[in-house]
């Protein structure tokens, strides 16, 4: 009957499903103490007829006029300190003036700037950030974390430190800008007084605490002097509607505000609509990332960037130039331009929350070595490179995937193909599946390089799908034989260790049985002893003596003891089962008779093994259908496990990609292990190894020593210098191993023996390890025939066949060199000169040396003392195990 238990879990999960509650149905207010949906609308209603009705005032901040603005985050009971922000506008002013605007204060009332800006900024940018000398000026905020501690479902939280707060003293810092136009329109706005609504996802590690923060800011971006303002808006900030007032101009304050109305009152439109249906649409977290009611309070930010001037060779009309190049970036109509300048900001944030004040490291209170404040290319500029980087490695995998094939046709033989480690090449194909799957997990963020993407992904699961899956195949179809006798082995292992097992338990039963019976023999025999007086009787009054043998104690059983049935013991030498198993007995059970079809068979049981005393030992082979399952496993878990990773902070980050890298890069340690097991010299061509060594390097060599790479990874030559060390030593080990030998790295006996091709041969020995045609030419010389065919021929006077001087190709000759004889190779026909200790000589120095060692290499002994060519002996074994002239069965290589 088949087992239906597995039907068990799916009907759990279809019961946990249409029996749970409807989460719509709860009360909203059972763990949920924030506003509901329409309270939010309300709020940010206000909030936006605050803004609107409100006049520009430069110190609208200050506790005094806080009350002017009925915002979320003015209240004077808050604690926030706002003292540090003119500071942090009058630094914002310098970063206008170094920028290449002449008159500053014209420049803030908006006129016409000549200052070569681009004036679309969507790109990213990084660089490094320090913490800014006017902190020290500034007073600690005064925040009751009490105050802004969430309410857990289970009753207060415990207060906490803000997140995203800054201790350290550096750090970097990575930018995003995502720029919309406030129209429809997608062009670039050319009107110097209008704004355009500005989308920056920000990333920003500590060195001090290792922490690396993600936040989204929201904000303006003026495109006459790229300067932009930006904020994080939350339930304890209305960053959002309060940006206009930190504008350092009415100007500029008007066109933020023009640009705020429009955008915020088509979000909350969009809200009432259901088009949105998140409680604060300019949330920090990122897109993507859920909110959560308990989750502990953030800093907020409060940034200014401005944009410094690209570096172009060219000084005159430097603002049509880059105009050109920035519409022939956006609109392509095929002429040929420079290279475009990479974006440049510089940056000034605080915190009025958490109270620190950061800033971008570089000119002119840095040198250029130390930092160049952030840069990075344009969205266009990202993309064209990223499409040249990716058909390199599209290049890359092509060749690899053409290296595979020719290893695939050169190891066609079931010979070739039991050299080969199986986890080797499922190592190398699980690369290409990680990048599979990579790839198109980053295709559906990417729409610009969707196309190159995918292609790429494509070409890297033909090779996974198509070749590398069906090599592995060919491999694990080869080796199962192998893996079979090894199964066997250590079942047959086990069983000896169980049959060990039982007689050691029962010898101790038949020694605690015998102790038992020796006991109780004793004590009736002093019974029987004493008299009726307490007197000992004598030694001849004792028991009368018996001629019948000794029986054996183990055998006595006590008065009291239960029977117990004998033990069934085989004989030595009996019958192997079936034919000592127990017959059956007739039971009087009805017959059953199966169908023709044979549905409902039961499994085979194992044998009975009563009358052996041995327990049954189940032969477990994998299947290549549970390592093909393992293997998609460890992919996606791989995948996961490393999109996890992607959140950790920097140094564990580091840590585990390298350590992944370092397990990638040892593909070629099972192959090491494999020639070890089988004393296996050439199991992969030479140029697959360098090959796939050299290309699987070049993604570590793209991020790892490249430093305008698409991540913006840090360049780290000493991580990509160990990784091509350790790629290095293993392709060292495979050489050594088919110049020295498989097994010359390890103690002989760590591996199971196996034969040796490249004997050292000795003259002295009488012919034990020399090939057979010297012991044959040895006789011929004495005048003796050594062979049946050289006595038929001898005694019939006939000169022998050709078939017979073929046979006896291995014949030696004469030769000039003293330690050397010429043998006959019966494959190629040619001579075959090999070194050879002659008789009488201890010296073996010529013959272990590097250049002995190499001549040992030249020539192969086969265990039926025939000698071939080394290359000649291979090529034939590629193809058949078995000696070409006596057809016996040859030891794989």
């Amino acid at each position: 009957m088949a087992d239906r238990r597995g039907i068990l879990v799916p009907l759990v999960i279809l019961a946990f499903i249409f029996l749970s509650p409807d989460p719509v149905r709860q009360n909203p207010n059972q763990f949920n103490h924030r506003p509901s949906f329409e309270d939010v609308i309300a709020e940010e209603q206000r909030s936006l007829s605050e803004l609107q009705n409100s006049t520009y005032n430069e110190r609208v901040f200050t506790d005094k006029n806080a009350a002017l603005l009925n915002l979320t985050g003015l209240e004077p009971d808050r604690g926030y300190s706002w003292d540090p922000l003119p500071q942090v506008q009058d630094k914002a002013r310098k970063w206008l003036g170094y920028a290449g605007v002449e008159d500053v204060d014209k420049a803030l009332e908006l006129e016409i700037s000549d200052a070569p800006l681009y004036r679309n900024v969507t790109g990213s940018v990084h660089g490094s950030w320090v913490r800014s000398k006017l902190e020290g000026e500034i007073a600690a905020p005064n925040v009751n974390l009490t105050e802004y501690t969430p309410p857990g479902p289970f009753g207060p939280m415990v207060p906490r430190a803000f997140r995203r707060n800054i201790t350290g003293e550096g750090g970097d810092v990575r930018l995003r800008f995502h720029e919309k136009p406030t129209s429809q329109d997608t062009t670039v706005n050319l009107d110097p007084t209008d704004g355009t609504r500005m989308d920056v996802e920000m990333t920003i590690s500590d060195e001090l605490t290792g922490n690396e923060y993600d936040l989204r800011l929201l904000g303006t971006y003026i495109p006459s002097i790229g300067q932009a303002m930006l904020t994080t808006t939350s339930d304890k900030f209305a960053g959002i509607f309060m940006l206009p007032h930190m504008a350092m101009s009415q100007r500029i304050f008007e066109a933020s505000r023009g640009v705020l109305n429009e955008s915020i009152s088509n979000t909350i439109q969009r809200q009432i609509d259901g088009e949105l249906e998140r409680r604060n649409p300019w949330s920090p977290t990122l897109e993507g990332a859920t909110e959560s009611p308990y989750s502990m309070p953030e800093c907020e930010y409060v940034v200014y960037l401005q944009q410094l001037a690209p570096d172009l060779p060219i000084t005159k009309s430097r603002s049509a130039v880059l105009s050109f190049l920035e519409s022939e970036l956006r609109f392509p109509t095929g002429a040929f331009i420079p290279r475009a300048p990479a974006l440049r900001f510089a940056m000034t944030a605080f915190s009025p929350d958490c109270g620190f004040v950061i800033e971008s490291k570089g000119p002119p209170d840095y040198v250029p070595q130390e930092g160049e404040h952030l840069t990075g290319p344009k969205v266009e500029v990202l993309y064209n490179s990223s499409r040249n980087h990716l058909l390199l490695f599209t290049l890359a995998l092509g060749l690899q995937l053409f290296l595979l094939m020719r290893q695939m046709r050169e190891a066609s033989t079931p010979s070739t193909r039991s050299r080969i480690s199986f986890y080797t090449i499922a190592m190398l194909s699980l690369g290409d599946g990680f990048t599979t799957m990579a790839f198109l997990l980053t295709s559906i963020f990417i729409n610009g390089l969707w196309v190159n993407l995918v292609s790429t992904a494509f070409l890297a699961f033909v090779s996974v799908s198509f070749f590398g899956m069906r090599f592995l195949m060919d491999i694990w179809a080869v080796q199962a034989p192998e893996r079979i006798a090894r199964a066997r082995a250590e079942a047959e292992e086990e069983r000896r260790r169980e049959e060990a097992f039982q007689n050691a338990i029962q010898r101790l039963r038949e020694l605690r049985e015998a102790r038992i019976a020796a006991a109780a023999e004793t004590t009736t025999t002093t019974g029987e002893n004493r008299d009726t007086s307490g007197n000992e009787r004598t030694d001849t009054e004792q028991a009368p003596t018996t001629t019948d043998a000794p029986q054996d104690p183990a055998t006595i059983a006590p008065a009291n003891a239960t029977p117990q049935p004998p033990a069934v013991q085989p004989p030595p030498e009996s019958l192997p089962l079936p034919v000592t198993a127990q017959r059956p007995t007739d039971t009087g059970a009805t017959p059953v008779f199966m169908t023709s079809d044979q549905e409902g068979l039961e499994p085979v049981a194992q044998p009975n093994t009563a009358a052996t005393g041995a327990p049954p030992v189940a032969l477990q082979v994998q299947s290549f259908g549970s390592l093909y399952t393992r293997f998609y496993l460890l992919l996606l878990g791989s995948l996961f496990v490393s999109l996890n990773a992607a959140s950790w902070p920097a140094s564990a980050r580091r840590l585990y990609f390298t350590s992944l890298a370092f397990a990638y890069l040892s593909f070629w340690l099972p192959q090491l292990k494999r020639n070890v097991q089988r004393n296996c010299r050439h199991a992969l061509n030479w140029e697959f190894i360098i090959g796939q060594s050299g290309l699987r390097l070049i993604p570590f060599a793209y991020f790892y020593g490249y430093k305008h790479n698409v991540l913006f990874a840090e360049v780290d030559y000493t991580s990509l210098a160990l990784l091509a060390l350790w790629v290095w030593i293993q392709i060292l080990l495979l050489a050594s191993q088919e110049f020295v030998g498989p097994r010359w790295f390890i103690r002989q006996d760590w591996a199971p023996p196996a034969y040796d091709y490249h004997p050292i041969l000795r003259e002295d020995e009488e012919g034990a390890t020399m090939p057979i045609g010297f012991s044959q030419a040895a006789a011929e010389s004495s005048s003796a025939p050594t062979s049946p065919v050289l006595d038929r021929t001898s005694e019939s006077g006939r000169r022998p066949s050709v078939t017979s001087k073929r046979r006896d190709s291995t014949a030696i000759k004469e030769t000039k060199d003293k330690g050397k004889r010429i043998f006959d190779c019966a494959i190629c026909m040619q001579d075959l000169e090999v070194p050879v200790i002659e008789s009488g000589s201890s010296s073996e120095g010529n013959v272990n040396g590097p250049a002995g060692l190499l001549a040992r290499r030249a020539y192969m002994v086969t265990p039926c003392r025939h000698i071939f060519h080394s290359a000649c002996l291979e090529g034939w074994m590629k193809y058949r195990l078995q000696c070409p002239i006596c057809r016996e069965t040859l030891p794989p290589l």
